[in-house]
Parts: C-alpha cells; structure tokens; sequence
C-alpha cells in the first residue's frame, strides 16, 4: 500500500509545496549521527522528493535528512538547466553547507542525493569542496547530466561510491526533453539517466580507482516489485527508495583517504 500511495502521491507534483504535509527528517538529534542532502529535480520542492525522504525514514536511515531547494522559480521549470553560471553557485552553496556541517559535526557521515537536474548537480558540488573535504556517498538517480561529463574531480571528493541509476525507459525525459533543451552541462542529446556514463579507462591503475568509487544501476525488470517501472518519476517511490538507495547510505567506505587530483583522471569520451 505505500507503494501505491506512493504512486499516487505523483499528481500532486505540479503543486509543489502546497499540499505536503512537513516531515520530521532534519533535527537536531539526527544530526548528531549525520547528514543526507537531497537535491529535487527542476520542479523544486515537490511530493516526488518527499516521496524519497519518507523511504529512506521507512528504512530508518539515523542520519538527518535535509531537502535542499536549488532551483530558480520561473517557468519554464528547464531554465533550471540553461543557466550554467547559477548551476555553479547552487553547486557551491551546497559545498558550504557541507563545509559548515563537518565543521560542526566532525567525522559525521555526509551523503548526497540527487533526482535529475539534482542528480546532474552533485558532480558540481564535489567539485567545489574543499581539496581536503568529502562525502561519504553521492548517489545520482536518472541524472540530467551528459554521459561523457568528466567525473574525476567529482570522484576524488567521494569516500565511499558514487553510484548512478539509469533506466533506458526514462526515454522522453532524459532521451527526447535532453535532445531538445540539453544536460545541465549543455549537451544534447541522451543523458547518463538514460544510457549511463562514458568513462574511458586508459591504464590498470585508473580501471581499479573506477571500480573502487564509480558503480552504476541499470534498471531492471525484478524493480517492477518495487514499483519502479523504468520511468523517471517511479524510481522516486518510497518503496523503491527504501530498498535499493537507502541500504547505500549505510555501506561503511574501507578509507577515507582523498585521492590527489594527479592520482585519478577520467576523460571525456569523443
């Protein structure tokens, strides 16, 4: 049943804000044990991403889980993609957020998640971390980010992994809507929320760092008994939420070394 609440709950999204009840994710206590930074897609605050914070509490995630609106409210809701420039201030007001957190909650995990135009700005925002700060996941669910955008500055402010959901099914919004309007990195065409990304792995050293901090999640029929039907709106489901991301959040990184920028280097694929 919350599956098909959940669901249901997806006509509400044109709303946004105004028929969601307030969830008790971010307190004080819970952010004693750690921080999750949800970042919407372009529609902003909205019951699809209320939909995951009340998934990962179904799972009973500890840490606080905080729904961080980055988004400029005009219509259309792309101009969220089109302005690079605003895209990198969000991305480095987040970082501060970051920053802040870990200054006043040390060696408390950090973990990132992202729905679309969210998922395509948690790459800007580890890049704009500080050269000796990290987090400990950054997942990136149906990105609308190009496939071939670089991830190796991204990857060095990870601890643990970066993991990428793709559904070659979210095909009018990550296949057709990227075509026609572009990635937030401006590209057009497919994005790595559709077909996943391009990383060209020149030497062994680079393949094992990959395999180390990089894994994607190809959508697959079994997602169905969670109601996740390939769609970009159903991997937003609570119960999806509960069973494929949330267990992300609480795998323990084996370092939390951050790799040197000249330890690590992925580069675009022509």
């Amino acid at each position: 049943m919350r599956g098909f609440h959940s669901t249901l709950s997806y006509l509400k999204a044109p709303f946004g804000e105004k028929l969601l009840r307030p969830l008790e994710s971010d307190t004080a206590e819970r952010r004693e044990r750690g921080l999750v930074i949800v970042l919407p897609g372009i529609e902003g605050v909205s019951s699809l991403n209320h939909s995951l914070v009340q998934g990962l509490l179904d799972a009973r995630i500890p840490y606080a889980v905080k729904l961080h609106d980055w988004t400029l409210k005009r219509n259309p809701a792309f101009i969220n993609l089109w302005l690079t420039g605003r895209c990198r201030r969000a991305a480095a007001h987040v970082a501060e957020l970051i920053v802040d957190y870990q200054s006043r909650h040390p060696l408390r995990p950090v973990n990132l998640i992202g729905h679309s135009g969210g998922g395509a700005l948690i790459p800007y925002i580890l890049e704009e971390l500080p050269r000796k700060t990290c987090v400990q996941n950054a997942v990136l669910i149906a990105p609308a980010i190009s496939p071939h955008f670089d991830l190796s500055h991204a990857l060095e402010r990870v601890s643990g992994r970066l993991v990428n959901f793709h559904s070659q099914l979210d095909w009018y919004f990550l296949g057709v809507g990227t075509t026609l309007v572009g990635t937030m990195d401006r590209r057009f065409g497919r994005s790595a929320g559709n077909c996943g990304f391009r990383i060209m792995q020149s030497t062994e050293t680079h393949r094992q760092l990959i395999e180390q901090r990089f894994s994607e999640v190809r959508y697959h029929w079994s997602m169905l008994r969670s109601w996740h039907y390939g769609g970009h709106f159903s991997c937003m489901n609570r119960v999806f939420v509960e069973r494929y991301i949330a267990p992300l959040l609480q795998e323990q990184p084996a370092s939390h070394e951050v790799l040197p920028s000249r330890d690590l280097s992925i580069r675009d694929v022509a």
